[in-house]
């Protein structure tokens, strides 16, 4: 059994001067990107990161990301990606939530998490990508020491069942959920996927998702197994899908990976009608439905293409696919989620809690494989619910994860996907916990009931759309509640809109209608 960071050094050593990792103007061959790895293994270690210590990554999207990760792994650390785009309190609670007690990051974000919150970070020391003077209640290491540090990082004690990495989702509760995924998790995952999907030292993984995505595992892990070069996609790209065309056009992307929402919005605004794509053999969406009308447009200019329709979670890694056909169904809703990856089983179970097993009948999903995580971090209440044994079989001792997805089987035995048990939704790629936003909102003290809804775009998956009622003779300002979201959410969480009434409808049951709230918002 080989480690996470074994997939470079053996490519390192196969092929030392291929392109690794390329971002802008800036590559690290093979070789670099091992060596620079080695030497911040061994900056980590001589300021005391040991065997499964958690090691932030507070940096925007950068070859030095790369490294960070790699060089975390080495010292036998976990790594914990942090949204840079994120706000201060909860990058706070993340950090003190994991026990983070150094990090990686850029002075510039490291300054705006110390000056914008002001709960008690535990953070004591922090390696700075950039020459940075004093930065009080931190110890700074300067990225520099790396050129000072000789030879390998000794070996620590780890083994496929150590934690390699944590990723957070939504929380319900309001806090997010840090997700502990093993080496043996990820690697069970990148080495089904690279044999099949044949990646090679001649791809050129375009790698768009951020590092806190799970997306992301693919694209570096994969391109290291491979021998492939990963290509960074710059973050402000997706805002323009003009130039993120060109883009693929100039760096020769072969491989794409993204959440469907990047694609449709390339395909309707991207000008693709100015330029093919040849090169492109291989794109993954994920996350949000795909409309048929715009996989007709890309199908167009990615005539070398195979499409794929990945479904996943962080908790398990990506278990089902369904490969696009040639000819295209017109309902969109009809793309199914498919059929299990090789070493996955992918079953659904009814709420009579019975195998689905007939097309058209429903269940939730459940996934039982060696890449199901090892849990939620210090949180055994809520990994006891959602990792259980297997229904199939209670005494076999497999455990498999529950993902609050419903199912249905159609005629030529694919998952289609029909809804969640929850208020989780996607939109813009990302998981969403509604009941997260009406947390947040909830807390105004002029907000009576908050209610946070999800409706259907092409674009996007879901655009966010928040109703709340206020109490009687207060009037809060939409600015001023979104404003609130800011400083506690993600971008991706904020509502596009927050509606205000003096009251919210209910059912006969007292609970508000949000089925009456879906049928009366008009965009």
């Amino acid at each position: 059994m080989y480690l996470l960071q074994q997939l470079l050094t053996q490519s390192a050593a196969a092929f030392p001067q291929r392109r690794a990792v390329l971002f802008k103007d800036r590559a690290l061959s093979y070789r670099e990107l091992e060596e620079t790895s080695n030497r911040l293994a061994a900056l980590l270690m001589a300021h005391g990161v040991r065997r499964g210590d958690r090691v932030g990554i507070l940096l925007n999207k950068s070859i030095e990301c790369i490294v960070a990760l790699f060089a975390i792994l080495k010292a036998g650390g976990v790594y914990v990606p942090l949204d840079p785009t994120s706000p201060a309190p909860r990058l706070c609670s993340i950090i003190n939530h994991c026990g983070i007690r150094l990090a990686i990051a850029s002075a510039e974000q490291l300054e705006r998490l110390l000056s914008e919150t002001d709960q008690g970070l535990r953070l004591e020391k922090a390696v700075v990508t950039a020459p940075a003077g004093e930065i009080p209640g931190v110890e700074v290491i300067d990225w520099e020491n790396l050129e000072r540090q000789t030879g390998n990082p000794l070996r620590p004690q780890v083994c496929g069942a150590s934690p390699a990495y944590i990723l957070h989702t939504s929380g319900s509760t309001g806090s997010p959920k840090g997700v502990v995924i093993s080496h043996l998790n990820a690697l069970t995952f990148v080495d089904m996927a690279t044999e099949f999907f044949a990646i090679g030292g001649g791809d050129r993984i375009a790698n768009h998702a951020p590092l806190h995505f799970d997306l992301s595992i693919f694209d570096i892990f994969c391109a290291m197994r491979g021998g492939a070069t990963v290509v960074l996609v710059p973050e402000a790209l997706s805002a323009f899908p003009v130039r993120l065309a060109e883009f693929l056009l100039r760096e020769e992307i072969t491989v794409w990976n993204s959440v469907a929402s990047v694609l449709t919005k390339l395909a309707d605004q991207g000008a693709l009608d100015r330029l093919t794509l040849p090169k492109l053999r291989l794109v993954h969406f994920s996350g949000d439905l795909m409309p048929v009308k715009y996989l007709k447009v890309l199908k167009r200019f990615m005539p070398a293409a195979a499409f794929y329709n990945i479904y996943g979670q962080t908790e398990a890694n990506s278990s089902l696919f369904f490969r696009v056909p040639e000819e295209l169904p017109q309902d969109a809703w009809k793309i199914p989620i498919g059929t299990p990856f090789p070493n996955f089983e992918v079953f659904a179970i009814d709420e009579a809690g019975e195998l689905v097993t007939e097309p058209g009948r429903e269940g939730e999903l459940h996934v039982l494989s060696a890449t199901v995580a090892l849990g939620y971090w210090n949180d055994p209440v809520r990994t006891a619910a959602h990792f259980t044994p297997d229904p199939r079989a209670p005494s076999s001792h497999a455990r498999v994860y529950r993902t609050g997805d419903v199912v249905r089987l159609d005629g030529d035995g694919n998952f289609v996907f029909a809804g969640r048990k929850d208020h989780m939704v996607k939109s813009k790629g990302f998981r969403v916990e509604l009941d997260e936003i009406e947390v947040v909102l909830n807390s105004h003290p002029e907000i009576r009931q908050a209610a946070v809804i999800a409706i259907p775009d092409e674009l996007t998956g879901s655009r966010i759309v928040a109703y709340v009622s206020h109490v009687e003779g207060a009037v809060p300002e939409a600015a001023e509640l979104l404003g609130l979201c800011g400083a506690h959410l993600p971008k991706y969480m904020i509502p596009e809109r927050i509606i205000c009434r003096p009251a919210l409808p209910v059912t006969s049951n007292s609970k508000i209608d949000r089925k009456a709230l879906e049928r009366e918002f008009t965009p």
